[in-house]
């Protein structure tokens, strides 16, 4: 599974950096560094600007044409505000990061959490560039975060969910890093009717996360579970896989289904959003500090 996500990670995120000096080779401060720098916080601004999944980088099936205001960003969803404490999952080479830190300021701080060392690697090498003093990123595993309980108001994560083998260990997680009445903002796919098993492979191997996709309820269920109310699905989206995929997999009248928005057969791009409440539940997270470990 390290693996696994490790390749999914260079390959959708490493080859897309703005850094074309890769990490750590960019330490001058010449009028060269300069235009860099500002190169990588216009990067930063445009993956936010045009993210699907509200509290990430458009990793989700995004509609990439449809071009949101920085005013609109959770950042969109509003759930970000200055001097917010910010823990992301799985936070790849760290642009949700950087966009989110500049949301929240400087008396705010945002943490990265990956399992890949290069990911962490260019992720640091991005934020001294930029001189951020309230980002920082840490390797660990998102089942076993490297974090203290009640770190967090805003538990984050784009398109990692489904990549994991304990789900609920995932979410209890984030339940036991959330402080009380913080939130938790997660971007992934799901579905609401079973998907043939070759279109779920060929899917994969286009954006990993769908491999994973579970039914929709299945999915919001997770963080009910472990103690998060007001669970809600604030954002919806059909994803359009390439005509031959579709076509390999379903018959005619079915790939009309998957292309059509009004339809209910398809895989599906959606934002949840949880709040742990002021107090715990004795079976939750909170009151069972060793559930997450289960």
């Amino acid at each position: 599974m390290e693996q696994s996500i490790k390749e999914i990670e260079q390959n959708q995120q490493i080859e897309d950096s703005a850094c074309g000096c890769g990490s750590g080779g960019c330490g001058s401060h010449s009028d060269e560094q300069a235009q860099m720098e500002q190169k990588i916080i216009e990067q930063q601004q445009q993956q936010a600007e045009h993210s699907a999944c509200g509290c990430g980088s458009g990793g989700c099936g995004s509609d990439s044409g449809q071009e949101q205001n920085q005013a609109d960003l959770p950042i969109r969803f509003q759930i970000l505000r200055e001097g917010d404490r910010v823990v992301e999952f799985g936070s790849g080479t760290g642009n949700d990061v950087l966009a989110a830190a500049q949301v929240v300021g400087a008396k705010g701080k945002v943490i990265g959490i990956d399992i890949s060392d290069k990911n962490i690697e260019t992720a640091r090498a991005y934020s001294d560039q930029l001189k951020m003093n309230n980002v920082e990123f840490r390797k660990g595993n998102i089942e076993e975060v490297p974090l203290p309980k009640e770190n967090a108001d805003i538990v984050m994560a784009n398109c990692v969910f489904n990549l994991q083998e304990d789900k609920q260990k995932v979410a209890d997680e984030m339940y036991r890093i959330c402080d009380h009445n913080a939130l938790a903002c997660v971007s992934d796919f799901v579905i609401i009717h079973d998907i043939p098993d070759g279109l779920r492979e060929d899917g994969g191997k286009l954006a990993g996360c769908i491999a994973g996709a579970e039914n929709i309820d299945t999915f919001m269920n997770y963080f009910r579970k472990t103690g998060f109310q007001n669970v809600e699905v604030v954002e919806m989206k059909k994803v359009h896989l390439p005509m031959d995929v579709f076509e390999k997999h379903l018959p005619a009248e079915d790939v009309q289904k998957y292309k059509d928005v009004n339809s209910d057969k398809g895989i599906f791009s959606v934002t949840l959003i949880g709040e742990k409440p002021a107090t715990c539940a004795s079976e939750t997270c909170c009151g069972n500090p060793d559930k997450h470990k289960n």
